[in-house]
């Protein structure tokens, strides 16, 4: 019994002092540890410093980003829709020498679904980001008819600004080529049926480029626009012929030097070979060309803050909703013509006059500054009387009506609520806090708004359609036509007199006598001598020339 009792003892004391030291006398590794209890609450108001305001509580904003998936969109800060081509193995090349087949695996990415337009490019030249394209290589560059074809006439450096600009990049061929193709190496981006002209503008289908997102039918398994057709696109590679051929590497990056950038896709001028997604070409990159134009990929798509407004949109939904909702648009046409002529006493003066074809609508508007409408007083207000001095230009802007289907309402991006005439951020799908030159991020209503003293405006669509009347219209026919002319005047000369000497007569021309003060040695007229007024003359009309 005595040994009994110390045995308790000892166990009770070694009890004591494992508690003492903190040793668990039963330890549970996968227990997890009980969350602390929170520090009591104080109910006394907190005294404010003397400067403090009160601040408007913030919007709570949902980060949820869109998801990376096959067939996921996301409009993106310059109005282009993003597609999703989620990371894996796909089959690259063909039986061509610089592009065999084998398998090559990419990450995730998010690509531009269409060629970078002219009013996107545009943009980033006003904010001072890109150079303009060269003329010669793009002549509908600021012509408001092909805001929304693609951007031509630029070079790599160029293309890759811009990219820049919008915190993207241009893609790798890799890339392209699984965009274009899918997973399975389509041999075109529809499939592998033959390209004919209702899939991609080739061939002279059209002569010249397209809007971006004419072609429906041929939009890759990704749902990429052009991937064949319209223009060509630079890429972000050294061109190599033999590059990741022998023992394929994921996510090529292409040479790390190079003479020549790599270029794909095909154009309106091409004929059927080319436009098989695996073609390649290269292309020295400091070169333009007028069916040469590129898209971006971007890796986080909710870099960028919200628009906290955008325009609403009538066409056919991201998600393919109201399918039907085709807006039927009319404008009219608008011209000037111009009658330069000469008073009898030898003043210039313009009559301009402003034509409009195709009525209604009515909303057309006119104007030459600094010269006088209905000279004649008979109620023609599309006439001006213009004389020389600081006049003009003369500017005519038409107008344009359009109506849609019944049932067919406006709508807005994802992440947007219409409200009255305008699709209003709803605070949800991004994070981002970063906005475009011109534009400042609200930290109260967290999206981006044009910053008023840069006079920059932002009323962006989606990519192939148009701002018509306060929306976006899918219809490249919805275009306010406008014409500007600056006057032009004739020259108005007052013509020689001749005074005839006393007792002179009619002198034989080319043998002038002493009747006569003309001094103008016909042998010095090219075609011609008037020796009444004593000037030359014309080869088809009796003209004066001074």
């Amino acid at each position: 019994m005595k040994r009994l009792i110390n045995m308790i003892t000892l166990i009770v004391l070694a009890t004591l002092v494992m508690a003492a030291c903190n040793v668990p006398t039963n330890p549970t590794p996968t227990e997890l540890p009980q969350a602390a209890a929170e520090p009591p609450v104080s109910t006394e108001a907190p005294t404010p410093f003397a400067t403090e305001t009160a601040v408007p509580a913030l919007i709570t904003v949902d980060l949820a980003g869109p998801p990376m998936s096959v067939g996921s969109k996301y409009t993106y800060v310059d109005g282009t829709v993003l597609v999703a081509v989620p990371g894996g193995p796909f089959i690259m090349g063909y039986n061509f020498a610089d592009n065999p087949k084998r398998e090559i695996t990419v990450g995730d990415f998010w690509i531009y679904s269409t060629k970078v337009t002219n009013d996107q490019y545009a943009l980033c030249v006003q904010l001072g980001k890109c150079s303009p394209p060269v003329a010669e290589n793009n002549s509908t560059y600021g012509d408001p008819h092909f805001i929304k074809f693609p951007v031509t006439g630029v070079t790599h450096t160029q293309a890759a600004a811009y990219c820049s600009f919008v915190h993207g990049r241009l893609p790798t061929e890799a890339e392209w080529e699984k965009t274009a193709r899918g997973p399975e190496g389509n041999l075109f981006p529809w499939g592998d049926g033959g390209p004919n002209c209702s899939l991609l503008n080739y061939k002279f289908c059209e002569s010249k480029t397209t809007w971006v997102n004419q072609y429906k039918d041929g939009v890759s398994y990704y749902s990429a626009f052009d991937m064949s057709g319209n223009v060509r696109e630079w890429v972000a590679d050294w061109y190599s012929p033999t590059y990741n051929v022998e023992s394929p590497q994921p996510d090529p990056l292409g040479p790390e030097l190079g003479e020549k950038r790599s270029v794909r896709g095909s154009s309106y001028q091409d004929s059927a070979d080319p436009s098989i997604s695996a073609h390649r070409f290269s292309l020295n990159p400091e070169e333009t060309l007028p069916d040469l134009g590129f898209r971006c990929v971007v890796e986080d798509p909710t870099y960028f803050g919200p628009w906290c407004e955008q325009l609403t949109y009538y066409g056919t939904g991201l998600d393919s909703s109201q399918p039907n909702c085709v807006p039927t648009v009319k404008c009219n046409d608008v011209s000037i013509d111009q009658a330069p002529n000469c008073t009898p006493n030898f003043q210039p003066y313009t009559i301009v006059s402003f034509n409009v074809a195709d009525t209604p609508p009515e909303t057309t508007t006119f104007d030459v500054a600094g010269c006088t409408q209905d000279p004649e007083g008979n109620g023609s207000l599309d006439k001006y009387l213009c004389n020389p001095g600081d006049v003009g230009p003369a500017a005519i802007t038409g107008s344009c009506t359009y109506g849609v289907p019944a049932g067919c309402s406006a709508s807005c991006p994802a992440n947007y609520t219409k409200v009255d005439d305008k699709c209003v951020w709803d605070g949800s799908s991004t994070g981002g806090s970063a906005c475009l030159p011109g534009s400042t991020f609200d930290p109260l209503t967290q999206c981006c708004s044009a910053t008023p003293s840069t006079g920059t405006t932002f009323g962006l669509c989606p990519a192939g359609s148009y701002p018509l009347n306060g929306a976006c219209v899918d219809d490249p026919k919805g275009v306010n036509d406008n014409v500007i002319q600056d006057v032009l005047f004739n020259k108005c000369t007052i013509p020689v007199t001749v005074t005839p000497v006393k007792g002179g007569g009619d002198d034989v021309p080319g043998n002038p006598g002493g009747g006569s003060s003309c001094t103008l040695d016909p042998k010095s007229c090219r075609y011609g001598f008037d020796s009444a007024n004593c000037c030359c003359t014309g080869i088809t009309a009796p003209v004066c020339i001074p």
